[in-house]
Order: C-alpha cells, then sequence, then structure tokens
C-alpha cells in the first residue's frame, strides 16, 4: 500500500475514534494518541449534562498534569480564536470551539475552573472514591495513604515468618523456609516485593492448586509462545537449516567428543508442541547471540562449527542468508525463557508443591499487612484500589448504592496506556 492511502485510512480511523462508541486505539509511540484522547475529550463536551461525567484516567501524575494542561491550552486557544494551521490541530480547534459554546450555555467557566476537568491518575481516582464511601470503617476513620509502603510491607512479611511456632501456620512457614535454604531475610525480602504487587496475583493465589490444570495451562501458553516462533521460522526455512546445523554440528562434535550438540540429530522441521522446545532452544543459541540478536558471518567461524575450509565457508553464507530471511528474531529469543515442561505429573510435582505453599504463605502475609495497616492507621494505593472495586458491589454481585451514584455520574471513561493495567484496574474500571 502507498503511502497516500495509509494516510487516508488513517485519518478515516481517527475520525472513527471520535464517534460516540467504545474504541481501543492502538498505535506505536509518537502517532498521536495523546492529540487523539484530547479530541476525544472535547468532543464529548458537549454531550454531557455537566463536565465532571466525563472521567479519563492515566497512569502518572505527570501525564495527568500534562493531559490536563493540552485540553486547557486547546480551549484557551479556540477561546482567543488562535486557529492552527496543522489539520489535525484544527480539528481539536473545532472541537475546542463546540466545547466553549456548550460550557458557555450552561455557564461551567471550564477556562476559570479547570478543576472541573475530571482527569485522575488511577490511584487518585480509587482515592477518590474511598472519600466518597466508608471502605474502611474497620479504622473508624479514613487511613492515611502512604506512597512508599516498604517499611508496612517489611512488618508485614516479619510478622508472617514469625509465625514459625504458631500450631496453624508453622508447616507451611517451615516448607516455606526450606525452599529458600533457611534464609529468612531472603524470604522477608522476596514477600516484602511480591506484596508490593498482591494486586497482579491475588486473585489467583486465593485459589486451590490443581496440579493437573496447571500443568496442562502451562502446556497450553507454552504452546501458544512456540506458534509464534514457529511463524517466525517456518518450516519452509527450517529446511534450509537443518543440513546446516547437522553440518556444524558434526564439526563441533569431531572437535568434541562430550560437546552438547542436539542439533546433530535434528531430522524434521520442528513444530509448536511443548516436547520441540529443547531443539527451539538449542535452535535460537545456533543462530542468535545470547542478547538475541542475529549472528553475523562474519562471527561464525570454527566455534560454531564452521571451520576455513571451501564448505565451511559455503556453509557460513548459507546460513547468514537463512538467518537473514527471518522476520522476528524476538520470537525465537523468547523460547529461552520459557519454561521447562515435565510431562510425568509425578516428576512436576514438587514444583507445584513449591507453589502450593508459597501461595498459602502469601495469602497469610496479606492477612498480616492487613492487620499491620490497622495499626499504622496507613494504607498503599493497592488497598485502596482493592477495597474501592469491592465498594462497587455487595456479597452477591449486585452493585452497591456507591455503584448506582456513580453509573449516573460517570457518563464516559476514557484510559489512557491501558495496556499498563492490573488485573484489579481492569476490575475497578
Amino acid at each position: 500500500m502507498t503511502q497516500e492511502p495509509l494516510l487516508q485510512a488513517d485519518a478515516s480511523n481517527r475520525l472513527k475514534a471520535l464517534e460516540l462508541s467504545s474504541f481501543i486505539v492502538e498505535a506505536p509511540a509518537g502517532a498521536g494518541k495523546t492529540e487523539l484522547l484530547t479530541q476525544r475529550f472535547l468532543k464529548l463536551i458537549p454531550t454531557v449534562k455537566q463536565p465532571e461525567e466525563i472521567i479519563a484516567i492515566t497512569f502518572t501524575n505527570k501525564a495527568a498534569a500534562e493531559m490536563r494542561l493540552r485540553i486547557l491550552d486547546s480551549l484557551i486557544a479556540a477561546d482567543k480564536g488562535v486557529k492552527p494551521t496543522e489539520a489535525h490541530k484544527q480539528i481539536t480547534y473545532n472541537l475546542s470551539l463546540q466545547a466553549l459554546q456548550h460550557a458557555a450555555t450552561h455557564n461551567w467557566q471550564l477556562i476559570e475552573n479547570p478543576s472541573r476537568l475530571r482527569i485522575f491518575t488511577i490511584d487518585s481516582l480509587c482515592a477518590h472514591l474511598a472519600r466518597q464511601m466508608p471502605l474502611m470503617s474497620r479504622f473508624g476513620a479514613q487511613p492515611r495513604v502512604t506512597d512508599n509502603a516498604d517499611a508496612l510491607y517489611t512488618k508485614a512479611a516479619e510478622q508472617t515468618l514469625a509465625l514459625l511456632e504458631h500450631n496453624d501456620y508453622s508447616e507451611v512457614v517451615k516448607a516455606a523456609l526450606r525452599y529458600v535454604d533457611n534464609d529468612a531475610a531472603q524470604l522477608t525480602s522476596l514477600l516484602v516485593s511480591m506484596l508490593a504487587k498482591r494486586d497482579q496475583w491475588l486473585s489467583q493465589a486465593q485459589h486451590e492448586i490443581d496440579p493437573l490444570q496447571l500443568q496442562n495451562t502451562l502446556r497450553y501458553l507454552v504452546k501458544q509462545a512456540l506458534q509464534a516462533t514457529e511463524h517466525a521460522v517456518p518450516t519452509a526455512l527450517q529446511h534450509l537449516l537443518i543440513p546446516i546445523a547437522r553440518f556444524a554440528a558434526a564439526n563441533l562434535l569431531a572437535d568434541d567428543t562430550e560437546a552438547d550438540t542436539p542439533l546433530m540429530d535434528w531430522q524434521t522441521p520442528l513444530t509448536a508442541i511443548p516436547e520441540d522446545l529443547a531443539m527451539w532452544r538449542a535452535l535460537a543459541d545456533f543462530l542468535l547471540t545470547d542478547k538475541g540478536e542475529p549472528r553475523k558471518e562474519k562471527g561464525l567461524n570454527v566455534k560454531f562449527g564452521f571451520p576455513p575450509t571451501d564448505e565451511g565457508k559455503a556453509q557460513k553464507v548459507a546460513l547468514a542468508e537463512v538467518i537473514a530471511a527471518i522476520d522476528d528474531h524476538a520470537a525465537l529469543h523468547s523460547v529461552r525463557a520459557l519454561p521447562n515442561l515435565k510431562d510425568d505429573l509425578k516428576d512436576g510435582a514438587s514444583s507445584w508443591q513449591i507453589i502450593a505453599t508459597l501461595s498459602k504463605l502469601l495469602n497469610i502475609a496479606v492477612a498480616q499487612l492487613w492487620l499491620t495497616f490497622q495499626r499504622a492507621g496507613e494504607v498503599d494505593f493497592v488497598e485502596i484500589a482493592q477495597r474501592a472495586t469491592r465498594a462497587l458491589t455487595d456479597n452477591l454481585g449486585e452493585p452497591t448504592e456507591l455503584a448506582l451514584k456513580l453509573d449516573y455520574q460517570i457518563q464516559h471513561l476514557l484510559v489512557d496506556e491501558f495496556q499498563d493495567t492490573s488485573p484489579s484496574q481492569v476490575d475497578l474500571l
């Protein structure tokens, strides 16, 4: 496709994203997503009864401040009649004029009262919800929210390990300590880091461990990852690689009879089945550097199985051509990070037992963290977010009065950098 049709498609998609429907916008950095989000915000202003009905959410205070400033600058420029020359900025200008006209009709005075533009970080949104309902009723009063809860995490972790002599928890703590060679400091450090990120794993840790189901899930995930690798190195390329890899492996084996050369026995193209994972890793080591970069022809020497002979040079040239033909080297490099799988569940039982034990320990640590929060009268933003989510539904899953109130008040949610949301934040939204 030539440049002109691409630009037309881009312009069409930008206009479509301003329609009064729900959209997910995916684009690379520098493509103008923030400008589009600004336009979307301005486009929505004439559709609401109050500006507070629109909520935009970002993930850092800096991003929230920049978005507020961008919207405000657009309104000020339109108010002064400063029309830009760029086509995309003219769209912003026209939307700003419409927003100002609607605001003037309702006497909102948005330029004089920019606080009416509801632009939150996800943390400040949760704190805003917390102020509307006594989410922390067990505190007796609203707790303070700390930006740095490391001291609280450490206290909770230490209290968790102090349960070593407790009848109900001693076996779990002892088992967890055995996994780290009884290094209490290391286990404490691990617990601290996990407590800070509990919004990412708590819902999973509260389920009973089913080794068979987890083993099957792990196999499925590995297979999904290998499908991308198989697509990057298709069968046609593998047929070219097999004789080259076997040539190099045979030379390495001739020089070192104990060399680890799994590609020596490579017969058929690799597929996405987990059983081929070891061979995929061997192929990644053969074609890529440790950093995942494609090997250069000049670096393919006798160390990699290519002697300075005519045949060695010919094979080296052929390999360089195949490496250059691979479109996605990252997909091949990714196999190095995939977990090892054991088909025999009994062999892998100890691994799942470690997960089950640590899962129990993490749940205990979360309970200790809540007690620590109560004693300190202080919580972190993760706790506020979790309590805010729980405040929106009752035990039967029905919406609470707060949820109904928000449903009436909020008409539009705009979320920037949605890929950065955690599972609990998705639940909140």
